[in-house]
């Protein structure tokens, strides 16, 4: 499962940009360099803010659930968010405790750790087998978080644009 939000950065373009000629090779630059640096920190933000409001090591999501790119063509922030329950040992250090297991603030009852894996599983019956292996959800936190980070973001857009126009036309 996974979030996917757009964000049209066209309109905060055209507010700053009144005036300026967008064909320009150095207006051009300058809202290129904007438009990734406001990629890398939407992407810095995100990261930060899921894995407060979740508990899930930093890690996780650096590396395998968080992909932020730049449609430069269409003006667009495109955000995926892997929102897929996650195992309990990327929640902290899995410790058996007496009826059951717990990773984090989070206690699964009949759960059990195997050997120096870092994962909960549970007996899906009264057989050995199979097991069941524990996860946690995190949608339901994840996503008011993405909301408010894309919001919030869209002023930090109009700073870097205006940042690097004035780099590019004053400067270069």
């Amino acid at each position: 499962m996974a979030l996917k939000v757009a964000v049209d950065i066209n309109d905060s373009l055209d507010d700053v940009l009144m005036g300026l000629d967008r064909s320009q090779a150095d207006v051009k630059r300058a809202i290129k360099r904007a438009q990734r640096k406001y990629t890398a920190f939407i992407e810095r933000l995100l990261i930060q803010a899921v894995v407060d409001a979740s508990g899930v090591k930093r890690n996780l999501f650096k590396k395998h659930r968080v992909r932020v790119t730049t449609v430069y063509a269409e003006g667009k922030i495109k955000v995926w968010l892997g929102v897929n329950p996650v195992g309990l040992g990327y929640f902290g250090k899995v410790k058996e405790v007496p009826g059951g297991a717990k990773a984090g603030q989070h206690y699964r009852p009949g759960a059990f750790k195997i050997s120096n894996r870092e994962a909960a599983f549970k007996r899906a019956g009264k057989a050995r087998l199979p097991l069941v292996y524990q996860t946690q959800d995190i949608e339901p936190v994840a996503k008011p978080v993405v909301i408010q980070i894309l919001k919030r973001g869209k002023q930090r857009l109009i700073t870097l644009l205006e940042q690097e126009l004035n780099y590019a036309l004053n400067h270069e």
